[in-house]
């Protein structure tokens, strides 16, 4: 199965709770939207609405869903992209923070991507050069779980809610 397949079947499966590390300082599949920003147009309301519809379903079922993401030093063009943007995922149900690279490398964090799932099951995501998706490793092992648990509580209580880090500027 095509690994974006396999995440979104996984997206739409867990119960109670999603949490996510992005380390990534750039993601191929947004590259569209992001040449939008690049000319200055604005950000396409209307190919969001469905995962923000997404979020806030999951909010009003009573499940989580939260994301810690790296910033990396010097900060991409693609962060600062997310940066302005992330307010609407906040305002749909996500819980969504940041980090400094510098500390979340203190911290022990791993350079890959991964999703846990209900506390129980483990997504690691492995990309390309070109910042593809290739590989979506799944498990429920034990020890696997129990290890992305830890890197999720040594980073979550430091990493900083997205409204704290980011004000909009004025124009």
């Amino acid at each position: 199965m095509d690994p974006s397949d396999r995440l979104t079947e996984l997206l739409h499966s867990f119960q109670r709770s999603s949490w996510r590390w992005e380390c990534q300082g750039h993601y191929a599949v947004d590259e569209a939207k992001l040449q939008r920003w690049r000319a200055g147009l604005p950000r396409d309301e209307e190919a969001r609405r469905p995962w923000l519809g997404f979020i806030h379903g999951l909010r009003v079922a009573g499940a989580t869903f939260e994301r810690v993401r790296m910033l990396t030093e010097p900060l991409t063009e693609y962060l600062r992209w997310m940066l302005e943007g992330t307010q609407h995922n906040v305002e749909a149900g996500e819980d969504i923070r940041w980090i400094q690279q510098s500390m979340a490398r203190d911290l022990g964090m791993p350079a890959y991507d991964f999703y846990l799932f209900d506390d129980q099951r483990v997504a690691i995501m492995r990309f390309d050069d070109d910042k593809l998706l290739t590989d979506l490793e799944v498990t429920d092992d034990p020890t696997s779980v129990e290890r992305h648990r830890a890197y999720r509580d040594a980073i979550w209580p430091q990493a900083v809610r997205h409204a704290d880090y980011y004000a909009p500027r004025s124009t």
